[in-house]
């Protein structure tokens, strides 16, 4: 699962791709459509982004953190959602201003290290395919041993297959930027 997220009223350089009528899928036309696209939104940073769910809810959570007074309650858990949740041009300028002041201070980089450290000291969790008992579960059933856990009854806390990374920030900032507000998709 991932977060598409399009530009409401992107300002763009470049002249959209058109889409091939054929309904033949496989053909050339359309593979030449699929690349000419991504080359489009390479060049028109505010038309589209995505993130896969793991790495787009740290990312969400960190704009909402620093942009409490702007991001809504209802926009930060619609934000989760592939709901067309629309972020408005408005609140867009603030947390673009407020991402590239946090990239340009450091700061983003200072989330990363203490986030990590807070991973990092995380316990285990109980597996959740064997339920903790190390035994054979769901496709392992019958076996001596968990698939999942391989026996110890025990799995990494789910938390730390969240990724936070300075690069997709800014990323994510220059698609706000550019974006002329956005829907979560």
């Amino acid at each position: 699962m991932g977060m598409d997220v399009y530009g409401e009223n992107p300002k763009t350089i470049t002249e959209q791709p058109t889409r091939p009528e054929t309904e033949n899928y496989d053909s050339d036309e359309w593979s030449a459509y699929w690349e000419a696209r991504r080359e489009w939104e390479q060049e028109n940073p505010g038309a589209y982004f995505r993130n896969n769910v793991w790495w787009w809810r740290p990312l969400w959570d960190y704009v909402h953190a620093i942009c409490e007074d702007v991001i809504t309650e209802e926009d930060w858990k619609s934000g989760h959602h592939n709901d067309n949740h629309l972020i408005d041009e408005a609140k867009c300028e603030i947390i673009s201003e407020r991402l590239a002041h946090e990239l340009a201070l450091g700061k983003v980089t200072k989330y990363k290290e203490e986030r990590q450290k807070f991973l990092d000291n995380l316990p285990n969790q109980p597996c959740s395919t064997c339920e903790g008992s190390g035994k054979g579960a769901h496709y392992s059933a019958g076996k001596d041993t968990c698939h999942t856990c391989k026996g110890t009854g025990e799995q990494e806390h789910f938390d730390k297959g969240y990724p936070f990374e300075e690069d997709n920030v800014r990323e994510f900032e220059a698609f706000v930027r550019a974006s002329g507000g956005f829907r979560i998709n």
